[in-house]
């Protein structure tokens, strides 16, 4: 009687200890609807199945595999609003969403253009924007991933202007794009245009103080529009942490500058206990795994792997 005693106390504790254990894993919370912002990553650019869905387009097609499909599942939404846009800016998505914003010399790359003319349609831009603040209105759960593109913005439309005249990528082809005299003539017909290229100067310089203001304003539009709704903020991964040559990784490279603006977005943006942070580590890309040619449009593309989709679904189910 008296071992029996004692086996029901160890029972007892055992019982005990995992009530306490469970809710460290248990399911994160239920939403209905949710919402996703942001650049290329989101959309599936890279994954089997993407396909470019257009400027006007409000509601680009979820890609299967891709994080925010694996976030839905795993918060049970029945509907998942994917309002994120390939090569989306800060100063893209601000104009989106502050009707008050003039934005820049570059919108009319990602937004809504006039025919012929390096201007933004502000009547389909004015559409894009009621579609948007729609189904941003609807959701309880956002994910807004940006900044990617503020932070090496220059490289994406030198690369887009490249791809634009034929007679430069026949070039470039020709000589299997790593003649470094063939680049270099490339990249100087473009700067022959001379406002083109102070455009591209003058974003670089203004780049991070852009990206801080631009962010802080989508922020407190988000929130204006939905008061209620659960936003997650994911930062910035950095492709090299999942590589290294002879054991040395070249992450410590570009860290500062990813660093930097994962750092506004953790702690520095005025608006930072509206949402909750996310700080992505060790995501598997193409450019991180080596895979330096696996986009031919695009050389040491950064994009998430497959596998990587699932780590950033990982850690953002983590934190809801």
């Amino acid at each position: 009687m008296r071992m029996s005693k004692r086996f029901a106390a160890l029972l007892l504790t055992v019982l005990m200890v995992a009530v306490c254990v469970v809710p460290s894993f248990a399911k994160p919370k239920t939403y209905e609807n949710y919402a996703v912002l942001g650049d290329s990553i989101p959309t599936g650019y890279m994954m089997e199945g993407y396909k470019y869905a257009g400027r006007k387009t409000v509601l680009w097609p979820v890609v299967a595999n891709t994080y925010p499909t694996f976030v839905a599942k795993g918060v049970g939404a029945k509907n998942t609003y994917m309002l994120a846009h390939s090569g989306y800016r800060t100063a893209d998505l601000r104009r989106v969403l502050d009707p008050d914003f003039a934005g820049d010399y570059f919108n009319a790359r990602r937004l809504p253009k006039q025919a012929d003319a390096y201007a933004v349609d502000q009547a389909g831009l004015e559409k894009l924007r009621k579609g948007v603040i729609k189904y941003l209105k609807k959701s309880d759960l956002i994910t807004l991933q940006i900044g990617a593109n503020d932070s090496f913005q220059v490289i994406v439309i030198l690369f887009e202007m490249l791809q634009e005249n034929q007679q430069i990528m026949q070039e470039l082809q020709q000589s299997g794009a790593l003649d470094p005299n063939v680049t270099t003539k490339a990249l100087e017909k473009i700067a022959q245009d001379n406002e083109t290229l102070l455009r591209i100067i003058e974003m670089e310089l203004a780049s991070v103080q852009g990206f801080r203001d631009n962010f802080d304003v989508i922020i407190q539009k988000i929130r204006e529009i939905n008061p209620n709704a659960k936003i997650v903020v994911l930062g910035l991964y950095n492709p090299y942490d999942v590589t290294s040559i002879m054991g040395i990784s070249p992450a410590p490279l570009i860290q500062p500058l990813i660093q930097g603006f994962n750092d506004y977005m953790k702690s520095g943006c005025k608006y930072a206990s509206e949402y909750t942070y996310c700080d992505l580590k060790n995501i598997e890309n193409y450019l991180g795994t080596g895979q330096i040619f696996a986009n031919p449009e695009l050389p040491g593309d950064v994009h998430p792997t497959p596998t990587g989709h699932k780590q950033i679904a990982e850690q953002i189910l983590a934190l809801l």
